[in-house]
């Protein structure tokens, strides 16, 4: 749950001991034993004064909760993304897969990761500028977004180097998938940014490896570096086993 939701709950449920600590005061002060029917008299006096200090406590307590809860949000986001693109950052990314990868394990589901990097993002920061190969990133990104599902984790994890964290998934529907992106990516044209392509490398991880994590990125990221050295717009599918990576190469641009 949001914190700018969870920090009111928690505000209202501690501004509810400001009428109970009144209550406690004028007890101590009446010297009399809290008992029902003296507290039932007492609230009953002086109705006002505690409906006033219950109500001005809870609204003080649950607006402070929602500003500190949003400003928590707020920072918690900022250090989980990426500024230009707002797709999780590498370090979230690793979370992320280090958790499905454990849950894959227990329900004995495959997990694939994508690794995308843009083709030729150089020449065209160089020949259109910093700001075209911005709009590249952004152009990626979108289309990166635009086909994976809400289970799905899409991460920026270097200067032009995408992944994509796709829960129980097959490699084949993650070569799909890619097949796809493939497809879209090439479709863009734009004065800002040229004629686009993208590389991928997929790496499967399954119930019964014993592949960790960290090694399924790197197979991803090796598959990906095949993929580019075969002239781009292509995917490599990294097969990975209970010891070693084997690398496939499959052309689907």
């Amino acid at each position: 749950m949001p914190r700018s939701r969870s920090y009111p709950v928690l505000g209202v449920a501690l501004a509810l001991g400001a009428p109970v600590g009144l209550l406690f005061a004028r007890t101590m002060a009446a010297g009399q034993t809290p008992s029902l029917a003296w507290v039932l008299v007492e609230v009953k006096h002086l109705l006002v004064t505690y409906a006033y200090v219950t109500f001005s406590t809870v609204a003080v307590f649950a607006v402070l909760g929602y500003v500190l809860g949003r400003w928590f949000d707020r920072v918690r986001l900022l250090s989980i993304t990426d500024p230009l693109t707002g797709l999780f950052n590498r370090r979230h990314f690793g979370q992320r897969l280090a958790e499905e990868r454990r849950r894959g394990r227990r329900h004995g589901r495959a997990t694939c990761v994508l690794c995308v990097d843009i083709d030729r993002l150089k020449a065209i920061n160089d020949g259109l500028g910093h700001k075209a190969g911005d709009h590249a990133l952004v152009a990626v990104c979108q289309t990166l977004l635009k086909n994976v599902r809400a289970i799905d984790a899409v991460a920026r994890v270097g200067g032009d180097e995408f992944a994509v964290l796709l829960p129980e998934t097959s490699v084949a529907q993650a070569s799909a998938l890619s097949q796809r992106i493939l497809t879209e990516v090439a479709r863009h044209s734009a004065a800002s940014t040229g004629k686009l392509a993208v590389s991928i490398g997929i790496a499967e991880l399954n119930a019964t490896s014993d592949v960790e994590s960290d090694d399924m990125l790197a197979a991803a990221d090796a598959a990906l570096y095949r993929a580019k050295a075969a002239g781009g717009g292509h995917v490599v599918i990294a097969r990975a086993g209970l010891w070693s990576v084997h690398l496939e190469g499959v052309r689907t641009g």
